[in-house]
């Protein structure tokens, strides 16, 4: 069974598919892609393997590579791609392609059990488990239980786990809702202003605790933000168990975000 989370690549924003690894008696979502390395990779691409396999924008690698550690060595399988087929019923499913040129491309790393990923000195992310944080652009998804292997020329030196999870808070929505129906005072602030925009920074202590806020307001004089900034973090620290706070591969995380309060109806009366 493989785990279809998902990894952005270095100049796509589109989430990415990751590669398969069979770890420690399971089997992970790696966000790591060892064949794009080196340079086999391009001659391999232009072989019959890749035909009749179209790119789409879930996986412009147009392969799947399914990994072991094999005597600690870092072991490629098998490549594959998915494609889609009609059942009886005109149904989609996906199935299994294998790319068995592959190992002709890459025979200078053949071995036994499949090819060897010597030139790989890095440290490779891999994670299974429900989804903790959410994939965006620019940031690879967290799964619950995630592990950094450290590997030189192929081989695993050293593996560190992690248990990822949420702390406190749902979500940012959440969040920002509370403060939009908490009430804000605009004492002082030209009755043109019908909102705020600011970025968020929140700073936690070693326990996770949220202690400070750093804030960027967007569109305001410097007068009205010396006016609104100590009102707003007053309202920020008000609703602070309200804020999202996640563990992630041993620190305490909340993601820096743009936000909105908007002004009440009656606060633009006055």
């Amino acid at each position: 069974l493989i785990l279809l989370t998902f990894v952005v690549l270095p100049g796509h924003s589109t989430s990415q598919i990751p590669e398969v690894l069979s770890f420690d008696g399971n089997s992970w979502s790696m966000f790591y892609f060892p064949l794009d390395m080196v340079k086999e990779t391009e001659t391999w691409h232009k072989s019959q393997d890749f035909k009749d396999n179209s790119s789409n924008t879930g996986c412009w690698r147009r392969y799947i590579g399914h990994w072991s550690i094999i005597d600690n060595k870092l072991i490629l399988t098998e490549a594959v791609w998915e494609e889609a087929v009609k059942d009886s019923l005109h149904r989609t499913k996906f199935v299994d392609v294998k790319l068995s040129r592959v190992f002709k491309y890459y025979s200078k790393y053949a071995t036994p059990q499949g090819i060897f990923a010597s030139w790989i000195n890095d440290t490779i992310r891999i994670g299974r488990g429900n989804l903790i944080r959410d994939l965006f652009i620019g940031c690879d998804p967290n799964l619950e239980e995630e592990a950094l292997l450290i590997i030189e020329k192929g081989v695993v030196k050293k593996v560190e786990y992690f248990h990822n999870g949420i702390v406190q808070g749902r979500s940012i929505d959440d969040f920002l809702k509370a403060i939009n129906n908490d009430s804000l005072s605009w004492d002082g602030i030209s009755k043109k202003v019908n909102r705020l925009i600011f970025e968020m920074k929140v700073n936690h202590d070693e326990n996770g605790h949220i202690s400070s806020f750093d804030l960027t307001f967007y569109k305001l004089t410097p007068e009205q933000e010396a006016i609104m900034k100590p009102r707003v973090l007053e309202l920020l620290g008000k609703h602070r168990n309200d804020i999202p706070v996640k563990h992630i591969l041993g620190k305490y995380v909340t993601e820096i975000c743009t936000l909105p309060i908007l002004r009440h109806k009656k606060d633009k009366a006055k």
